[in-house]
């Protein structure tokens, strides 16, 4: 992760699939990298005070045992001595006879002064970022939003998300398959394709393999919902910024013929074979917690720049834009998110997504609707968008009741809806439906 760029969930997938680990082992490795990934800031706080020279001076193979051993220490539930003997040996294994003699003493010096850490009052931004593991500024932002509750969404963030899947035909057959299965499937509240799988390895569930059933968090749901309310029967839908193809398909399982775009021609490739995927489990009835459909299919997904899209003016009922982010919404799922992006990256981000907003609306017909996505809740990001949209685009675009579109409620007031982990269960995602004016 930290020497390739890599993100955890695959990189941590292929490890342990191939180490050999009994599956009890198995888990224990990922909660811990999982772990230390989430509270690297924290750990390398506590680190500072008994490290005898700057971090950026140790070697970061190295680094990385610390930061293992010091959350086992700060956090874990197995006694000192035992966090620090693995800290050791795996230091040996992984980096040399050399290191280990270093390792030790930082973690025996950790060991003894941990309890009397100098942690900043709770009240401070510092402080708050320490005890929840997150960068200042992310905690300035989370306040920003959410007030005196930004500490419980920050805290949401830390949560293991579980699994949910949606069903690409009948619901009930697939909850009644997973049973068999041995898994306890439940209905989640806002998606009535969704159901919420808890302890399930994706990897082992033949509906996923065979395209009967799509692993997507439910707010990722939400937003093609939002955007199929109240078409016709046969409607044109474009999803740009499309990849890895959650919402192009699902717009496809709503009833619409879909173009899809993205950036990168590898990431456009993903969205075709998540196409393929699921084309091949449509099922041929439906029932009332999933009516299956017929006439929606992805037409076609191309490498796109989706701020100089190929397609006419107004060729679209309905343009999505999930756009790209700060990810703040995701950090359940992608740990190592919050250390890699930094304060510059909302108004950053921000500016591009105005950009990139404009270019979609062009591309909605008179009539049609446009939606707006992100899987962040920043205010620039997120409502801050829409209020420059609509300053510069009223004239064409009005805001719609997103949540009455997409059949949610209980989601506070504003501009748009803000999905987040404490008060949802869901990963952090706005959305916002605009209809162009006839």
């Amino acid at each position: 992760v930290h020497a390739d760029g890599a993100w955890s969930g695959p990189a941590l997938d292929t490890a342990l699939r191939r180490s050999g680990l009994e599956a009890r082992d198995r888990a224990f490795a990922a909660n811990l990298a999982y772990a230390t990934l989430r509270w690297e800031g924290t750990l390398d706080w506590a680190l500072r005070s008994v490290v005898d020279r700057p971090l950026e001076q140790v070697q970061p193979e190295v680094l990385d045992v610390l930061r293992l051993g010091a959350w086992q220490l700060l956090y874990g539930a197995v006694p000192d001595r035992a966090a620090v003997g693995t800290a050791v040996d795996v230091a040996r294994a992984e980096v040399g006879v050399a290191a280990t003699g270093f390792v030790n003493g930082v973690l025996r010096n950790l060991s003894r002064r941990k309890d009397a850490l100098p942690w900043p009052p709770e009240q401070d931004e510092r402080g708050l970022a320490l005890r929840t593991g997150y960068p200042r500024w992310v905690v300035a932002e989370c306040r920003a939003r959410f007030g005196d509750e930004a500490r419980a969404v920050l805290e949401a963030g830390n949560d293991p998300p579980g699994v949910t899947l949606r069903a690409v035909g009948d619901r009930d057959a697939l909850t009644a398959e997973l049973r068999v299965g041995g898994l306890e499937p439940r209905p989640a509240p806002l998606a009535p394709e969704a159901l919420a799988v808890r302890g399930a390895d994706p990897g082992t569930i033949p509906a996923v393999a065979q395209g009967r059933a799509v692993v997507q968090d439910e707010a990722s749901m939400v937003v093609a919902r939002a955007m199929a309310a109240g078409q016709g029967g046969s409607w044109r839908a474009l999803d740009l910024c499309a990849a890895p193809g959650g919402k192009t398909t699902h717009l496809a399982q709503l009833g619409a013929t879909v173009a899809a775009a993205d950036l990168r021609l590898a990431r456009a490739r993903l969205v075709a074979q998540a196409a393929d995927r699921t084309s091949a489990g449509v099922a041929a009835g439906g029932s009332a917690s999933a009516p299956a459909t017929t006439t929606g299919r992805v037409l076609g997904v191309v490498a796109a720049d989706a701020a100089r899209p190929p397609w006419k003016p107004g060729t679209f009922d309905g343009v999505l834009l999930d756009a790209p982010c700060t990810g703040l919404g995701v950090v359940r799922r992608r740990p190592e998110l919050r250390w890699r992006r930094e304060a510059g990256d909302v108004e950053r981000l921000a500016t591009l997504q105005l950009t990139l907003l404009e270019a979609a609306a062009e591309l909605v017909r008179p009539g049609g609707v446009l939606v707006y996505s992100v899987c962040t809740w920043t205010g620039a990001e997120t409502s801050g968008v829409i209020t420059l949209f609509t300053a510069l685009h009223g004239d064409r675009f009005a805001v719609e009741d997103t949540a009455v579109a997409a059949g949610i409620s209980d989601v506070g007031q504003g501009t748009g809806v803000q999905l987040d982990p404490y008060h949802h269960g869901t990963d952090g995602m706005y959305l916002c439906r605009l209809r162009r004016r006839s």
